[in-house]
């Protein structure tokens, strides 16, 4: 979440059950944070036990595949329940008008004319997405002028398709379980948050007593994968602010991007352009250069000019601003810092600023696999895991998706059907005495 929060405290190896409030305290964004945190990791581990990790329920169940015209298919409208969580279809909707999902041109389902026969796996992708005022208008309260408050989060299902491939022991047979087990739901990326020790010493394993924050302000650090990829290959972007500078764009004129609010952007940032289309099909935005901040405008570097980026209001087009800077030592790729991993003779450290040192590990990364580094000024240290006292290799926060399997669909190179359901259903518990006669 590209919140403005002070930190993430929420740890389920704790095993809290509740946030106790006293009187007379100061009132912090994290606890109240942590109080959902807490609900919402009960009631989601309840219903993953009592149904299991993914079904229907039978009664309003949702998400049965049907093919209509003999190559459209359409997705049924109803209730499922993905690792705890509740998903829900409001009406019955083709493949290709999903509310969450803008499915591609190039999309198999949807370029099907002719050709090979082919079967492919359909699935069921859930993950939470951040919603701020720039996206859902009606957050703000007009009657108090329309401040920015409370963001939201939002549960995101699309249904996806991926080729069958037969397993590597020859079995050409459709399995649900087979095809699910090729999904990752969090990437297996790792990245270690240390202090700069100076010139004591070259191992980062062991931080001597000197190694200080150096900000002058508490921050929540954030650092993100841009472009995807193995390392040498794959970026990251950060954020001393969580990410949370971000601002609507309404037009493009030229090299000057007129947005909501200059608040926060100053000249040499670099912003990236997304919309609704890039978040939702997980695709990293445009990193682009800020020449100059006046008025409503932020104007870019005039090589940039010519950037070709879909501003339609419809698609709440933002500007976030990111902190990452070129140097003698760092070259930015199209605006990302270039990710490398250790190897026995070289550590690289990736220093990030006042201190803080980052390290990767154990690609390939994904766009949008993110961690969180609160640093402190009054104790001068980054709130960050440790092992014997050493900084720990942590994996990313998120995103972190939830499969299901919906089944399987044939093409014949004439027609589609469905020719696997992979979809479970559950019934009630209770059973009224009414229902018994």
């Amino acid at each position: 979440m590209k919140s403005d929060l002070t930190r993430d405290t929420f740890d389920p190896a704790k095993q809290l059950s509740r946030v106790i409030m006293q009187q007379g305290r100061v009132a912090l964004d994290a606890d109240h944070n942590e109080q959902v945190a807490i609900f919402w990791h009960y009631l989601r581990a309840l219903a993953e036990d009592v149904i299991g990790p993914h079904a229907a329920p039978a009664a309003a169940g949702g998400f049965e595949l049907e093919v209509t015209d003999k190559s459209q298919v359409t997705i049924s409208a109803g209730r499922y329940y993905v690792d705890g969580i509740l998903v829900e279809n409001d009406t019955m909707r083709a493949y290709g008008e999903q509310p969450h999902y803008p499915v591609a041109d190039d999309d198999p389902l949807i370029t099907l004319s002719g050709g090979e026969a082919a079967t492919m796996f359909v699935y069921l992708d859930v993950w939470e997405r951040h919603v701020t005022w720039i996206d859902d208008a009606g957050l703000r309260e007009v009657a108090l002028g329309g401040p920015d408050t409370c963001t939201r989060a939002q549960v995101v299902w699309q249904v996806r398709v991926a080729p069958f491939e037969a397993s590597a022991d020859g079995n050409a047979d459709p399995e649900c379980s087979t095809e699910l087990k090729r999904l990752v739901p969090l990437s297996q990326a790792t990245l270690t948050a240390a202090l700069d020790p100076g010139e004591t010493t070259d191992d980062l394993r062991v931080m001597p007593p000197e190694s200080k924050y150096r900000g002058a302000e508490n921050q929540l650090y954030r650092v993100e994968v841009h472009a995807p990829g193995d390392a040498g290959t794959a970026t990251f972007k950060w954020s001393r602010d969580n990410g949370s500078v971000v601002t609507p764009l309404t037009t493009i004129d030229g090299n000057d991007l007129r947005v909501g609010s200059t608040r926060g952007f100053a000249a040499g940032d670099w912003v990236e352009l997304t919309n609704d289309v890039l978040d939702l099909r997980g695709e990293p935005g445009l990193l682009l250069r800020l020449a100059k901040v006046e008025g409503d405008a932020l104007s870019l570097d005039p090589a940039d000019a010519s950037i070709t980026f879909d501003a339609s209001a419809e698609l709440h087009p933002k500007v976030r601003c990111w902190n990452q800077s070129s140097s003698e030592d760092i070259v930015l790729v199209d605006g990302g810092e270039q990710i490398h991993e250790p190897s026995e003779v070289q550590p690289n450290w990736i220093a990030l600023e006042d201190g803080i040192l980052v390290q990767f590990d154990d690609g390939p990364y994904r766009t949008g696999d993110y961690w969180l580094i609160p640093a402190r000024v009054a104790t001068g240290k980054l709130e960050w895991p440790s092992t014997d006292g050493n900084p720990a290799a942590m994996r990313a926060r998120g995103i972190h998706h939830h499969y299901a399997p919906l089944g399987f669909v044939a093409w014949d190179g004439k027609a589609l059907s469905v020719s696997e359901s992979c979809r479970c259903t559950f019934g009630r518990i209770a059973v009224c005495a009414d229902q018994q006669r």
